[in-house]
C-alpha cells in the first residue's frame, strides 16, 4: 500500500472516530435532556433561591388578605403546567393556582459560577449575571405592579417576593412523577391566584351550546379589561398574550392569567396607544375567523365601541387636564413602580 493511501486511510479512520464520538456525546446529551424533562422538568432546586432582603419587593397586605391566602393554602397542590417564568400548581379543590418562579432561569448554573477566573470568560459571566439580575427585577416589578394596581384584573390573592418567617404555612406539592414535597412557603417566592378559565375553550363551549349571546359577552369582557387597565394607567407588554393563553375569564369578567409583564405607565392616554394595544388581539381574530366566523362582526363592533370610549376619555382629559394623571397606554413611556 502506498504512503498516500495509508495517509488517506488514517485520516478516514480519524474522521469516522470523531463522528462517532460526537454522535455518542449528542446521544448522551439527548438522554440527559429526556431524563430532566420527565415531569415537565420540575425539580425542587429550580424554585429555590436565597435572595437578600430588598425593600422594593415588600408587599402591603391586610389581615383579611393574609387570612384569605392562608385559607386557600390549607390544602395540597398538584402540578399543573409551566411557562417561561413559573411553575404552576393547582389546589386540590381546583379553585386556586400557586406559581413558583423558575429561578434556574434567573441565575447562572453552579458549574459556570465555579469556573476559575479567566479574563474573557469573566467579562461574559459578569454581563450574564447583570442581564439575569435585570430580568428578575423586571419580573418582580411586574408582580408588584399587579398586586398594587391590578389585583382585580389578575385575581391575585398574595404576592411573596421577600423571604419571611412564621407568616405562611407549609404546604404539600405533588409533581407529575408522584413525588411529594413539603414546602415552607416563607422561604419561597410565589404568587397565589384564583383559578380562571381559558378564553378560547370558553367561547367554544358557549358556541357549541348555541349560546351566541354569551360568546359575544366574552368578547365584550376582553375589551372591558383593556379599557379598565387603560384608565388605571396599566400596560401589558406581553406580545404573545393570545398565543400563550395569558388571558382568561373569572366569574363575569376577563382577567390576566399572567401578570408578569404588567407595568405602570406615565403620560396621557391616547387613541393611537390604545389601538396599538388591542392589535395584540390579532391571533384571537384569526382564530375566530377560522372557528367561529359568526362572531367577527360582533368583535369589530366591540372594538369600535372601545376605541370610541377612549376617544371620549381623551377628550375629557383635554377639557380637564387635572384628571390626566395616571392614565396611559401602550406606546407611552414605561415607568418603574
Amino acid at each position: 500500500m502506498s504512503f498516500r493511501k495509508r495517509v488517506k486511510q488514517f485520516v478516514s479512520m480519524k474522521i469516522v472516530r470523531f463522528v462517532l464520538v460526537i454522535a455518542v456525546m449528542l446521544g448522551v446529551l439527548q438522554c440527559i435532556h429526556l431524563w430532566e424533562g420527565r415531569g415537565q422538568g420540575f425539580r425542587l432546586h429550580k424554585i429555590q433561591s436565597t435572595p437578600p432582603f430588598d425593600e422594593r419587593w415588600e408587599i402591603a397586605y391586610t389581615d383579611a388578605d393574609l387570612e384569605l391566602a392562608r385559607k386557600a393554602l390549607a390544602q395540597p397542590y398538584h402540578y399543573l403546567a409551566h411557562g417561561f417564568q413559573v411553575y404552576a400548581f393547582c389546589s386540590e379543590d381546583n379553585q386556586y393556582i400557586i406559581k413558583f418562579f423558575r429561578h434556574q432561569r434567573l441565575r447562572l448554573p453552579d458549574f459556570v459560577m465555579s469556573i476559575p477566573s479567566i479574563p474573557l470568560f469573566d467579562e461574559w459571566r459578569k454581563s450574564r449575571i447583570l442581564a439575569l439580575s435585570r430580568r428578575q427585577d423586571y419580573l418582580f416589578r411586574s408582580c408588584k405592579t399587579s398586586w398594587d394596581l391590578a389585583r382585580h384584573e389578575t385575581i391575585l390573592l398574595m404576592v411573596h417576593l421577600n423571604t419571611t418567617e412564621g407568616i405562611f404555612p407549609t404546604i404539600q406539592l405533588h409533581d407529575l412523577l408522584g413525588n411529594t414535597y413539603s414546602i415552607e412557603l416563607d422561604k419561597y417566592q410565589f404568587l397565589l391566584q384564583k383559578k380562571a378559565v381559558l378564553i378560547k375553550p370558553t367561547i367554544t363551549q358557549h358556541m357549541k351550546k348555541g349560546d351566541v349571546r354569551e360568546a359575544e359577552k366574552c368578547i365584550d369582557r376582553i375589551f372591558a379589561l383593556f379599557l379598565d387597565c387603560a384608565k388605571k394607567g396599566i400596560a401589558d407588554t406581553d406580545g404573545a398574550l393570545i398565543r400563550k393563553d395569558n388571558l382568561g375569564f373569572f366569574e363575569d369578567r376577563a382577567i390576566y392569567i399572567d401578570g408578569g409583564k404588567l407595568m405602570k405607565r406615565n403620560g396621557p392616554i391616547t387613541k393611537k396607544g390604545f389601538v396599538k394595544d388591542i392589535k395584540r388581539l390579532g391571533p384571537l381574530v384569526k382564530w375566530l375567523k377560522e372557528q367561529h366566523p359568526q362572531l367577527i362582526h360582533h368583535f369589530e363592533k366591540a372594538q369600535e365601541k372601545a376605541i370610541k370610549a377612549i376617544e371620549e376619555l381623551v377628550a375629557a382629559n383635554v377639557a380637564q387636564p387635572e384628571n390626566k394623571e395616571g392614565l396611559a397606554l401602550s406606546g407611552e413611556t414605561v415607568q418603574a413602580s
